[in-house]
C-alpha cells in the first residue's frame, strides 16, 4: 500500500506529494549533497532539480514499474531503503540510497524493459526528467556522473559494454531546431518584427532586452490576436514588449523531441525556444516536431494506397500493434497517438472500400460511384481514437432522389464490404451500427427524420446508437451529405437540449469502477474476471460528457481532446476543469492502449480489460486519480445541463 512520509501531508498529486509543498525541504538538499550523484551541487539548483519533483513511499513488495509498461518521463532517485530491478532472465540490479530506478529507459524512452520491486519499505523522490536535463545545462560534472550511472545500469541490464551512452540519447530536440535563432529587440515595434519574420518566412522571433537576455517571444498569432484585435489601442503603444509572450517556453538543446512536443501541448505553446548554458540558440515549432515523429507512419499508409489485394491489408492490420508501439515510445502524450493509429486504420478500410466496390462493379455491374452517397463511419473511428481493436461501426447517407434499387444494391455491396472488414480484423458492430442494417443506411431525409425521433425519443435505443452515430465523420463519397447531416443535428439538439440529459443520464446509471474507498470494482466472474472495462466503465464518461457540450454549443469538433481544447477557448469549460479532464484521458488511454500492445506480443485476444492488480503501483495511483476525475466530470456535465452550472 503507497504511503506518504508520515510528517508530510500537504498536498497529495496521484498519490505522490510535490516536494515543493513539504516540510524539512532543507534536511533533504543536505541529504541530497550526500549522495555521489549530487555532491557539490548547489542547493539553489538542487532546489530548481525538486521544485517538479515528488516525494512517495512503497512497501516491501511494491512495484515502482512493471516490465512493459510505459515509461514514467523520469528517473526513480532511492532516498531510503532498496529497490531491485529483475528482468525475465532474473534479477540484474539493486539501487540502494543515492541510486536511482528507471535509468535505462531515460536513453530509451520505451516501454519498461525490467521491473522494479521495493525489498524494503522504502522512500523515493520522483524526479520528471525536463528537471534532470535542466540540471544537466548548469553542472557538466552531475552530466558525467548521471551519464556513468546509467551507462552502469545499461551494461548491469543488458550484460554488455554499451559503450558511451551519452551519444545514444533518445532524438534530442537541439538535432532538428532552427538555428541560429531570428530575433527583436522588445524596443522594436510590431510591424518591424512583422517585417523580419515576412523577410525570413518564419512565424516567430525571440524578444531580447536591451542588455542582450532572453525577455520573450512573439509570433504571428500574437499579432492577430494581441495587436490587430484592438488595433487603434495597440498603435498607441506599438512595441514587441507590449504583445509577446513574456514566458515562453524554453527547453535545454538534448531535451528528447518526444517530449518537447509534450511540454508544447501542455503549456499551449506553438514555438519553444532551444537553449545551450541559459542562452537561445534556436527555436522549434509543434508543427516540425510531429511531421518528425510520424514520418514513419506517413510511409505506411503509402504502402497501404499500393497494395493490391484483401490478404495484404489483412497483414497490414495484423501488424498495427508494431506501429502502436513505436508511435507510444516517441510520444508525450499517449492520446496523441490516436489521431496517428486512427489514420492508418481508416486508411485500411478505405482501401478495403475501393477493393470491394472495383470487385462488385465486376460481378454485378453496378458502379457505386455512380451514386451519390457517402460512407460515414461513427464512433471512435469518427473521432479519430481508435486503439488496435475497434468495430465496424459504419453506414450510408444518400441523397434523396436516389432510388429503392439502388440502395438495395447498396445493402449487398455492405453485406460484401462488412464480410472483407471483418476478414481483415474489424470486428462486426454487435449493435448492429453497420451498413447491413437499413436503419444505418438511409437517404438523407430519412437519417433527419431518424435524428429528429431520437432527440425527441429520448429513450432506450436512441440513447444508445446517438452515443455512437453522432460521432460520425465521412470516409468516402459527398462529404456535402456529411455537413448536411451534421447541421441537422446541431439545430435538433439547439431546440431540445434536455436530450443531452438523458444522454448523461443513463452514463450515471452505470455501476461506478471505484468505491468511495478507492477499491476497484471489476468483473466478478467469467473470462474477464478481475477486470475493468476501459471503454465502457471509464474512457465512455470522459467521451459522453465533451460530447454533450460540443453539441450543446453547436460545435462541429468531433475528437475528444480537440472538443476539450475548443470548449476552453471558448470559455465554457474553465482552463482547470479541461486539464483535468485531458489528464485523465491521457492515463485512462495510456493504460489501456498498452495493455492492448502487450497483449498483441503475447498473441492473446485484443481487448479493453485491464486488471488494476496486475498494474504497477504507479499506474494504479494514476488509474483512482482519473476515475475519480470522471465521476466528478460527469457530475459537473448534469449539474450544468440540468441548469445548475
Amino acid at each position: 500500500m503507497l504511503a506518504l512520509l508520515p510528517h508530510l501531508s500537504e498536498k497529495i498529486f496521484g498519490g505522490f506529494m510535490e516536494i515543493s509543498s513539504m516540510n524539512g525541504i532543507t534536511d533533504i538538499l543536505d541529504r541530497l549533497t550526500r549522495f555521489y550523484v549530487f555532491k557539490g551541487i548547489e542547493y539553489s539548483r538542487l532546489r530548481l532539480l525538486l521544485e517538479k519533483s515528488e516525494f512517495v513511499s512503497v512497501e516491501q513488495g511494491e512495484a515502482l514499474f512493471k516490465k512493459g509498461e510505459s515509461y514514467h518521463k523520469g528517473v526513480y532517485l532511492v532516498y531510503s531503503g532498496e529497490v531491485e530491478l529483475y528482468s525475465d532472465s532474473g534479477l540484474k540490479a539493486v539501487a540502494d540510497a543515492g541510486d536511482f530506478a528507471g535509468l535505462s529507459n531515460f536513453v530509451g524512452k520505451s516501454v519498461y524493459h525490467v521491473s522494479a520491486t521495493a525489498s524494503l519499505n522504502s522512500d523515493l523522490i520522483f524526479i520528471p526528467e525536463l528537471s534532470i536535463y535542466k540540471l544537466m545545462e548548469v553542472s557538466e560534472e552531475f552530466r558525467e556522473r548521471f551519464y556513468g550511472l546509467v551507462t552502469r545500469r545499461m551494461n548491469a541490464i543488458t550484460g554488455k559494454d554499451t559503450g558511451n551512452i551519452e551519444s545514444s540519447t533518445h532524438r534530442p530536440v537541439g538535432s532538428y531546431m532552427t538555428s541560429p535563432v531570428i530575433t527583436a529587440q522588445t524596443t522594436d515595434t510590431v510591424m518591424e518584427a512583422g517585417k523580419v519574420m515576412s523577410e525570413h518566412n518564419i512565424g516567430a522571433l525571440a524578444v531580447l532586452d536591451d542588455k542582450g537576455a532572453l525577455a520573450g517571444l512573439i509570433t504571428s498569432k500574437h499579432m492577430v490576436h494581441r495587436f490587430l484585435s484592438n488595433i487603434e489601442s495597440s498603435l498607441q503603444a506599438p512595441y514587441v514588449k507590449n504583445f509577446m509572450e513574456k514566458e515562453p517556453l524554453v527547453l535545454p538543446a538534448e531535451f528528447p523531441l518526444a517530449e518537447a512536443l509534450g511540454e508544447m501541448q501542455m503549456k499551449a505553446q506553438e514555438y519553444a525556444l532551444i537553449s545551450m548554458k541559459n542562452k537561445p540558440v534556436g527555436i522549434i515549432s509543434n508543427n516540425d516536431i510531429m511531421r518528425t515523429l510520424f514520418r514513419n507512419t506517413s510511409i505506411h499508409n503509402t504502402y497501404i494506397e499500393g497494395v493490391s489485394g484483401i490478404d495484404e491489408l489483412r497483414a497490414s492490420y495484423a501488424g498495427l500493434y508494431k506501429i502502436a508501439e513505436g508511435l507510444v515510445g516517441s510520444s508525450r502524450l499517449t492520446y496523441d497517438v490516436l489521431p496517428v493509429l486512427s489514420a492508418v486504420h481508416l486508411n485500411i478500410q478505405k482501401k478495403v472500400y475501393r477493393l470491394t466496390a472495383e470487385k462488385f462493379a465486376a460481378e454485378t455491374g453496378f458502379d457505386i460511384t455512380k451514386v451519390k452517397h457517402s460512407l460515414i463511419i461513427m464512433g471512435s473511428g469518427g473521432r479519430k481514437e481508435m486503439m488496435l481493436d475497434p468495430d465496424q461501426d459504419n453506414g450510408f447517407i444518400f441523397a434523396d432522389d436516389v432510388s429503392d434499387e439502388d440502395i438495395a444494391m447498396f445493402l449487398k455491396f455492405g453485406a460484401l464490404f462488412t464480410d472483407n472488414l471483418e476478414f481483415v480484423g474489424y470486428k462486426k458492430c454487435p449493435g448492429n451500427v453497420m451498413v447491413t442494417n437499413p436503419e444505418m443506411s438511409m437517404r438523407l431525409s430519412e437519417w433527419k427524420n431518424k435524428v429528429r425521433d431520437w432527440v425527441d425519443g429520448s429513450a432506450g435505443k436512441s440513447i444508445l446508437w446517438s452515443n455512437i452515430v453522432f460521432d460520425y465523420d465521412g470516409l468516402a463519397g459527398d462529404e456535402k451529405l456529411v455537413w448536411e447531416l451534421r447541421e441537422y443535428i446541431n439545430m435538433k439538439i439547439s431546440q431540445k437540449p434536455i436530450f443531452l440529459i438523458f444522454m448523461l443520464e443513463n452514463d450515471s446509471n452505470q455501476r461506478r469502477p471505484i468505491n468511495l474507498f478507492g477499491k476497484f470494482i471489476t468483473e466478478k466472474d467469467g473470462e474477464h474476471a478481475g477486470k475493468m472495462n476501459m471503454k465502457i466503465a471509464a474512457l465512455a464518461f470522459i467521451v459522453d460528457v465533451t460530447r454533450a457540450f460540443t453539441l450543446k454549443y453547436g460545435l462541429n469538433d468531433l475528437n475528444t481532446i480537440e472538443r476539450l481544447k475548443h470548449l476552453r477557448r471558448k470559455k465554457i469549460l474553465s482552463d482547470e476543469l479541461v486539464s483535468q479532464t485531458q489528464d485523465a484521458y491521457e492515463i485512462l488511454v495510456d493504460i489501456t492502449l498498452n495493455e492492448q500492445i502487450r497483449q498483441a506480443h503475447s498473441g492473446e485476444k485484443i481487448n479493453k480489460f485491464v486488471s488494476p492488480e496486475s498494474l504497477s503501483m504507479y499506474n494504479q495511483e494514476k488509474l483512482r486519480k482519473a476515475l475519480n476525475h470522471m465521476s466528478k466530470y460527469l457530475s459537473v456535465g448534469l449539474k450544468y445541463f440540468k441548469g445548475h452550472p
